[in-house]
């Protein structure tokens, strides 16, 4: 199957779930200014690339359903001499269609006129615009030509629908070229990770350590698909830590989370390795409770369950683990129950990954949790992070802890995507001091 006929199929998919005679209606990501006149680096927006392929900003989408067919009607921004020189050329509208499949194209000049054509032979308009967009103003003004009409007979729309609900449904199930695409972001990420360790040692920077990932993303055409963590020591205990600005000191811990995007695919891994190559008993301790709490959490990755019950599995493990080590004192289901765990744990052990790092699709339906089907891929990423207080015992101050991988849902059970990168204590310890 081709590129193009992938993006048609999930277009003629998504007409599918529209009621008949309506529009749906996605934009493109707009150009976000970092500074002044300085633009960040332009990504699209992730459902109108699983929808279009196309990479450009200014650009918009329409799909009309009548009864039972269905137009892709898209619209681009015409050539013209500035861009060509400022920005590269631009393709004109039939390329475009030439080479992205779509039934019309057009240009944005001209979308206003097509859009208040489709829209007042709609009985349903989707779309998630921002109310503060130039597209919803131009639908609104649509809007108001039609209802100024009614002595005609034009009759507005009387339902509005998000269409992120129904093109997020789409994108939850992983096709086998999405899956590939996954795999190939995952297996840089590994091989990255794999080459810090190896890199890894007292004194260095964390800076330095991320220009490394930078570098090895880059060197495979990846870029990073969040933010790296590069935290040393008690930096590691901050969840979102991301300044990356201290020195490694001997004895520490060095959390790295950090992945790339291929191909607009993302992936994510976390790891956790000594500084100096050599884990310290206390930190053998805690590093293996929150090793096993992960292999539990995957265990719990198969068909019909969900991701509340890989939760369970490794909050179950890390409490008895803390209660074991003496870091929580109590009834091990008054601890649960209260939740006092999250003094070391607090937050989930894992999240949906795809087209974003955290794809935003839903937890829950009609009130229950979604299910575990073959073709879902999402993080299992277990961890503790004790800061230094009173209450702790001194040994264990400041070692924070997590190891995540992404894992794919098969009718034959987990697949750990991001094995490749090693977790085990000898392994990690193999690596760092060069022992093969």
């Amino acid at each position: 199957m081709s590129k193009n006929s992938v993006f048609k199929k999930r277009r003629l998919l998504l007409a599918k779930y529209m009621e008949p005679n309506s529009t749906a209606i996605i934009s493109s990501s707009p150009i976000q200014i970092r500074n002044n006149d300085s633009a960040y680096r332009y990504r699209q927006c992730s459902n109108f690339y699983y929808l279009t392929g196309f990479e450009k900003p200014d650009s918009v989408l329409l799909i009309y359903k009548d009864r039972s067919n269905s137009v892709a009607h898209f619209f681009s921004k015409q050539p013209n001499k500035h861009d060509s020189v400022w920005s590269g050329e631009l393709l004109t509208s039939r390329k475009i269609q030439n080479i992205y499949g779509f039934d019309k194209c057009g240009y944005t000049e001209n979308l206003e006129l097509e859009l208040y054509s489709y829209l007042k032979k709609s009985k349903s308009i989707y779309h998630s615009l921002s109310k503060q967009s130039d597209l919803m103003t131009l639908v609104d003004d649509c809007l108001q030509k039609i209802e100024n009409n009614y002595r005609k007979g034009a009759e507005l729309p009387s339902n509005h629908y998000s269409i992120n609900k129904i093109v997020h449904k789409l994108r939850l199930i992983k096709s086998n070229e999405e899956i590939a695409i996954i795999k190939k972001a995952c297996k840089i990420s590994a091989d990255a990770h794999i080459n810090l360790m190896s890199k890894c040692k007292p004194n260095v920077s964390e800076k330095k350590l991320e220009s490394q990932l930078l570098y090895d993303f880059g060197s495979n055409n990846a870029t990073e698909a969040y933010t790296s963590i590069v935290a040393g020591g008690k930096n590691a205990c901050i969840l979102h830590y991301i300044d990356n600005s201290s020195n490694l000191k001997n004895g520490d811990l060095l959390l790295t989370d950090a992945a790339c995007e291929f191909e607009y695919y993302a992936s994510d891994i976390t790891r956790t390795i000594p500084i100096n190559g050599r884990f310290t008993q206390d930190q053998k301790l805690i590093y293996s409770l929150v090793l096993k709490a992960q292999k539990n959490a995957i265990s719990k990755c198969i068909v019909g369950n969900t991701l509340q019950d890989v939760h369970k599995a490794a909050v179950r493990t890390l409490t008895k683990g803390l209660i074991d080590l003496g870091l929580l004192r109590g009834d091990y289901k008054s601890i649960v129950k209260n939740e006092l765990y999250k003094k070391f744990y607090m937050h989930n052990t894992g999240h949906w990954m795809g087209l974003d790092v955290h794809d935003p699709l839903e937890y829950a339906s009609d009130g229950k949790p979604v299910k575990l089907k073959p073709g879902m891929i999402f993080t299992v990423e277990p961890g503790l992070y004790i800061k230094a207080d009173k209450d702790v015992n001194k040994r264990f101050h400041n070692i924070g802890i997590r190891i995540e991988d992404d894992i794919l849902i098969t009718k034959n059970g987990p697949d750990v995507l991001t094995s490749r990168a090693p977790k085990e204590i000898c392994d990690i310890e193999n690596i760092m001091n060069n022992i093969k």
